[in-house]
């Protein structure tokens, strides 16, 4: 399994799971291979990522590459935000790893 951003998504890739819009409206089902008209209106109703095949993803070779500094200070700053929670717990734990990955790719938007 893999997120994607709808402006990375390509014609004939397949979700993996069901896609609401951001008021939870079902959009497209599981299974769907998408088409043109389908990442139009991915975009037009507000939808941010999908999750798509591991190996459909697109190869990047502009990988965004930021110091350890600044990788540690977004880790410092969602950890103050998981101080009251048990991070031995799976879900938990997967939460943050997600958490720090979302601000590392805000910095590089």
């Amino acid at each position: 399994m893999a997120k994607i951003k709808v402006k990375e998504l390509q014609v004939g890739m397949t979700l993996i799971a069901d896609v609401c819009d951001p008021n939870g409206r079902f959009l497209l089902g599981e299974g769907c291979i998408l088409n043109e008209k389908h990442l139009k209106a991915l975009s037009a109703w507000g939808v941010i990522s999908v999750e798509i095949h591991e190996h459909e993803m697109p190869e990047t070779e502009d990988k965004m590459e930021i110091s350890s500094e600044a990788y540690q200070a977004i880790q410092g700053a969602v950890k103050k935000r998981f101080i009251h929670n048990n991070m031995e717990v799976p879900f938990i734990n997967e939460l943050y790893k997600v958490s720090v990955r979302f601000f590392v790719e805000q910095l590089g938007a």
